[in-house]
């Protein structure tokens, strides 16, 4: 996705390398409040860990106050509460044996960076954007909430950390897209975190996965390389913006039964990305092999004409140059016929143009539903361009030999400059 519309990307170009931890903190804050099921999988996590404590508050509700999320809420705040769990979020995994061993006994008002309140429960939050230990910032917050008396029987410190958080994060997503009700603030979250570090996502490398049963650690995979390399990642699809002129995107397809994932770029997809390839009124020519990485692989070429109404896709065609009784493809019929086009005129004279071309057998008005997308779908012009489809299937061992260690992404980023670099010497004229 564009990482500037993630809902927590804070859109400037200043340094806030000092606001980091407070990004974080709103972030997660503002998911558990927007996403139930995230909310009650962490609360269950932590809960449990103190036996009783989740089946009394859930098992019964009825007269208790609702759940309430705060965030820079002063721990003298909290002293009424019979029970306080004490969380720890960072890279570091807290030793929770050692908490009450802490030396850390000043006594002040320290402020929590979030707090959830449940009946007669507090759980405060401690977090950090590093590997920083807050054991003992932890500890000294319970303590002065609890006037400097606290044991087992009032205090439970929970060691959650970003790995643990971002594997109920994950797991939580994965559930809510399984049943087609994916969330919006969840996903961003996750898309943010992977941004500020990528290790704290349960994953392996591609050398420990298979394409037959593994598609979806694969594409968690991919999505977290590109957003660790130099391109910006597409929303909905995998892929990144290739910035070229005459093709924006660089899309991939996992494909299980050919062990290969597929690369493909869509030249002159628009109009303004035709100006580059139409040059002469001859058709663009494109190299039929490429190299990557010293892998030589075939072009696949089809020509790919898409029909666009307010810049949504709504039908197109895909042929080759088997499926015309001559080319069409050339600088006149990209002037005359591409673009926007209105409604009588200009519909019949794209018709004619394809009655003229494509081979009877090559039924273009089934193919693109033309009948009832077009001349019966009530819409008075569309847009359409002439353009391409390139497509190398890359083989899924090149990947795997390149991405061996988890906290190490540079030959995927690598790869990925790879494939835009060839793409671009592709169009020869």
């Amino acid at each position: 996705m564009n990482r500037h519309l993630n809902l927590f990307k804070t859109y400037t170009k200043e340094d806030r390398n000092y606001q980091l931890e407070n990004d974080l903190t709103r972030a997660f804050a503002i998911t558990l409040l927007e996403n139930q099921l995230f909310l009650h999988e962490v609360l269950k996590r932590i809960l449990l860990k103190n036996e009783g404590y989740y089946n009394n508050t859930f098992d019964d509700f009825s007269g208790k106050d609702e759940i309430q999320i705060d965030i820079q809420k002063n721990v003298s705040e909290l002293s009424e509460y019979e029970h306080l769990f004490a969380v720890s979020l960072s890279g570091h995994k807290m030793d929770t044996d050692t908490f009450f061993n802490q030396q850390n006994d000043i006594r002040y008002d320290p402020i929590t960076d979030l707090v959830i309140i449940i009946h007669n429960v507090a759980i405060i939050f401690e977090v950090k954007p590093n590997d920083f230990d807050c054991t003992s910032q932890l500890y000294n917050q319970a303590l002065n909430a609890f006037d400097h008396n606290i044991s087992s029987e009032n205090v439970t410190p929970v060691d959650l950390n970003w790995h643990k958080l971002m594997e109920i994060a994950l797991q939580t997503s994965n559930f809510e897209k399984a049943i087609a009700q994916p969330s919006r603030f969840l996903t961003d979250f996750i898309h943010f975190i992977r941004g500020h570090n990528f290790k704290w996502l349960p994953q392996v490398p591609l050398s420990a996965l298979s394409l037959l049963g593994d598609i979806r650690r694969v594409t968690d995979r991919l999505e977290t390389a590109i957003t660790q390399s130099n391109f910006e990642s597409i929303s909905g699809r995998l892929g990144f913006i290739g910035g070229l002129p005459w093709a924006h995107e660089v899309l991939f397809q996992i494909k299980p039964d050919d062990q290969t994932i597929e690369a493909r770029i869509y030249p002159g997809n628009i109009k303004r990305q035709g100006e580059y390839i139409f040059k002469s009124n001859t058709e663009p020519k494109f190299s039929t092999k490429m190299t990557i990485l010293d892998n030589e692989l075939k072009v696949h070429k089809k020509h790919h004409i898409k029909l666009t109404s307010w810049k949504r896709y709504f039908a197109g065609l895909w042929f080759t140059d088997s499926n015309l009784i001559s080319p069409f493809y050339n600088r006149k019929n990209f002037d005359d016929h591409s673009g926007r086009k209105k409604k009588g005129k200009d519909w019949n004279d794209i018709a004619q143009l394809f009655d003229n071309h494509f081979k009877a057998e090559y039924k273009w008005r089934d193919y693109s539903e033309w009948d009832s997308k077009v001349l019966k779908s009530g819409k008075s012009q569309f847009d359409i361009s002439f353009g391409y489809e390139l497509m190398i299937a890359i083989p899924f061992s090149v990947f795997k030999e390149l991405d061996t260690d988890r906290n190490d992404l540079s030959g995927l980023t690598t790869l990925f400059n790879e494939i835009k670099n060839s793409f671009e010497s592709t169009l020869i004229s």
